[in-house]
Parts: structure tokens; C-alpha cells; sequence
């Protein structure tokens, strides 16, 4: 494998990981995400909230990504986890690479490579002085761990927290807004207090999840699709398309009108039994903060061009928009 394939798949976390090996890798994470954790992160992502709010006070036409979506988990990642703020510009051009899927293997590589030399000064500095931050809790847990992992599979880790973190985050927010000012009677009842926004939330997760496809899973066994009769070889190559489930009409009635009284609102936005998203918490807190007080604060919002114009990621990893232009009154 190589180009785009190879910097999803050639890293050793949980992600890329199953049975014993992906209970050692994936506890650390858990552990350092727990719900208390992020409880208690609360009043921090509500103040970064309100500084992202107060900058958008003085412009009437705004790019709702770049302007709102997209700060905010970065500032999150600056001060919870323990990004160094020099760090996140060159970062985040670099991690952004690893989701463009038309990029060329000498680009996606130039991207890696950046991105792993910062993890790799990361992980050398929180080994030397852990701080009262995610990645210090993150460190800390896997020293306390029964098999301490090296800093390779720290470095491996942090990659899949904070890129595969942001990436969704930006595109959950930015999406859930489209979703909200596109849909007027839905945008009603959860202003209301009808349905929450964490409802609102879930339905919109289902309709167009952050996340395509994670290239890729292997069959670990010989096994038969139960539905089709399909055979799958041990070793055999597989893409989840995640975004397609949420549309199945077996399962949803009407399943591409967005519908926030929806009775059925599970998804695979999060994933699925052991692979489950230990972000999950994190991000749905993040999420639900930034769009409710974007609501709040401009009640009057509205998209400057029509969901069908907007544009998407060159991507079949991400799913979202790359810019969204919005007017504030």
C-alpha cells in the first residue's frame, strides 16, 4: 500500500487493531476520556466557545468552517490536550493531507512525515514532564498500563485522537449547522426546547456521519455476509462505507429527510461494539456547545447559498463541507 491507503493503515493504534492487542491500546485512551474527564472540561470548551463567538461579532458574512468549526476544536486541542499553539498551523495543513484521497503518495507522504515529527516532540516532552493534560493523562495511563506502550505506540495514539478528533468534530459542527438553518421547522423545535439539541445532534450524525469510510478493515476470519451469502476470505480487504447505513431504507423511513422527531436516531457516526469512539463524549459535548450557542447568539442565521451548492472535501474519508458561507443577520 502506499499514497493515502498507507497513512490510514500503517500506524499502530486502536484503530488498526483487534482482540488483546486493541484492549491494551485502546484502555489508555479511555481512561484519560472518561466521562468525569470530560465533564470537567465543560467550562473551558464554553469559554473557548464564547472567544470563537465574540470574533464572528463584527462580520455579517462569514465562512461558517473556517471561521466557527473549525477554531474550536482547535483551541480545544491547544488547551486540553496540550498542543503547543506554535505546533497547530503546520499540524493542521498536515493532517488535513492525510484525508484528501486525490492527493499523490509523494504528498500524503510529505504530509505523514510532518505530522509524526511533531507527535514525535510531543510525546518526547510529555514523557519528560506530563502535565495536567490529555496527553499527560494519556501518558501516564499507558506507563500504568500491565504492558507500557513505547513512544512509537504513544506517538500512534496521539495521531488517532487528535487528527481523526478535529477532522470529525469540524465536520459535525459545520454539518449540524447546515442541517439546522437549512431546515427551518426542525431549527424551531429544538430552539423551543421541542427536541434537544443533543437529538438534533444524533439525527443529523445519522444523515451525513463526519466520517465516509475508514480505509481499511481486514476480515480477521473466514466469514459468510448473512444477508447476500458474500464469502470473505481470512485477510480479505474491506470498506465500510459508514455514511451509507445511516441511509438505508430498511431501517429509516424516509431516510434522507432530515427529521429531528425522528424515533430512531442510532447511527454508525461512532462506530460499533469494541471500536466504539472513546472521543464520542468529547466530541458530542463539543458539538452541542458550538451549535447551540451559534443559535443563541444569532438567531437570525442563515446559509448564504442553497446545502445543494455547497462543497464538499475531496475525500471519501471525510464527510462534511469545506467552506459553508453564512450570513449572520
Amino acid at each position: 500500500m502506499d499514497g493515502v491507503i498507507a497513512a490510514w493503515i500503517g500506524t499502530h493504534n486502536a484503530l488498526n487493531s483487534y482482540g488483546d492487542d486493541h484492549r491494551q491500546l485502546r484502555a489508555p485512551i479511555a481512561a484519560a476520556l472518561t466521562r468525569r474527564r470530560v465533564e470537567a472540561m465543560v467550562p473551558e470548551i464554553e469559554s473557548i466557545v464564547q472567544d470563537v463567538l465574540d470574533g464572528l461579532g463584527a462580520h455579517e458574512d462569514v465562512d461558517l468552517v473556517q471561521s466557527y468549526a473549525l477554531p474550536i476544536p482547535h483551541e480545544v486541542i491547544t488547551r486540553l490536550l496540550g498542543v503547543p499553539s506554535e505546533h497547530l498551523p503546520a499540524f493542521s495543513a498536515a493532517a488535513a493531507g492525510l484525508f484528501d484521497t486525490t492527493a499523490s503518495a509523494e504528498a500524503v507522504g510529505r504530509s505523514m512525515g510532518a505530522v509524526l515529527a511533531i507527535l514525535d516532540q510531543l510525546v518526547a516532552s510529555a514523557r519528560d514532564r506530563p502535565e495536567d493534560n490529555l496527553i499527560g493523562d494519556l501518558v501516564r495511563a499507558a506507563d500504568a498500563s500491565e504492558s507500557p506502550l513505547s513512544n512509537t505506540e504513544l506517538r500512534d495514539q496521539l495521531m488517532l485522537i487528535i487528527i481523526a478528533g478535529t477532522e470529525t468534530t469540524v465536520h459535525a459542527i459545520g454539518t449540524l449547522l447546515v442541517h439546522l438553518l437549512s431546515h427551518p421547522d426542525q431549527h424551531a423545535l429544538v430552539s423551543s426546547g421541542q427536541v434537544s439539541m443533543d437529538v438534533a445532534l444524533a439525527e443529523s450524525l445519522r444523515l451525513k456521519p463526519p466520517i465516509a469510510a475508514v480505509p481499511l478493515r481486514f476480515a480477521v476470519r473466514q466469514f459468510e455476509d448473512s444477508r447476500n451469502g458474500e464469502q470473505f476470505g481470512e485477510g480479505e480487504i474491506i470498506l465500510i462505507h459508514l455514511a451509507a447505513a445511516g441511509l438505508d431504507p430498511e431501517r429509516y423511513a424516509d431516510p434522507e429527510r432530515f427529521d429531528v422527531q425522528r424515533a430512531d436516531t442510532r447511527s454508525l457516526a461512532f462506530g460499533y461494539g469494541p471500536h466504539v469512539c472513546p472521543g464520542a463524549a468529547l466530541a458530542t459535548r463539543e458539538v452541542v456547545i458550538a451549535v447551540t450557542r451559534f443559535l443563541e447568539r444569532f438567531p437570525d442565521a442563515r446559509l448564504a447559498v442553497a446545502p445543494e451548492q455547497l462543497q464538499e472535501p475531496s475525500s471519501f474519508i471525510s464527510n462534511g463541507y469545506r467552506s459553508i458561507p453564512g450570513r449572520l443577520a
